[in-house]
């Protein structure tokens, strides 16, 4: 799984575009400018090593796997930012509406990605 181009374009592309997506949740919720965010090539980093366990995710959950990466892909990066990263005084729940869009934005990326390699591979 790991091993095929297309699985790293999607792992990479999906941090990316979840990247944005946060910053715009970020944006639509509190605020904040959306290239605080989106704007950070550290941020942009964070978001595609985050996103890098979804493959593996997707396989072992079998049916349930979707929602199990989307739960790692809100709450892995919430735990990061309240210990680590910050903004550690924005409240868990908040940062967990901003991460539920990088969310939906990797797994849609991600899908789409593989989905368009295999097709133009096949």
């Amino acid at each position: 799984m790991y091993g095929e181009l297309g699985v790293w374009l999607g792992i990479v592309a999906g941090g990316i575009a979840g990247c944005f997506a946060t910053g715009l949740f970020a944006n639509w919720l509190k605020g904040v400018p959306v290239m605080k965010v989106a704007g950070n090539p550290a941020k942009h980093l964070w978001s595609v090593i985050f996103a890098v366990p979804v493959p593996l995710l997707l396989f072992l959950g079998g049916a349930g796997g979707v929602l199990l990466a989307f739960a790692w892909l809100v709450l892995a990066p919430t735990a990061a930012s309240k210990l680590h990263f910050g903004p550690k005084d924005v409240p868990a729940m908040v940062l967990n509406a901003f991460h539920s869009g990088y969310a939906v934005a990797v797994l849609f990326v991600y899908v789409l990605v593989t989905w368009l390699m295999a097709v133009a591979i096949a």
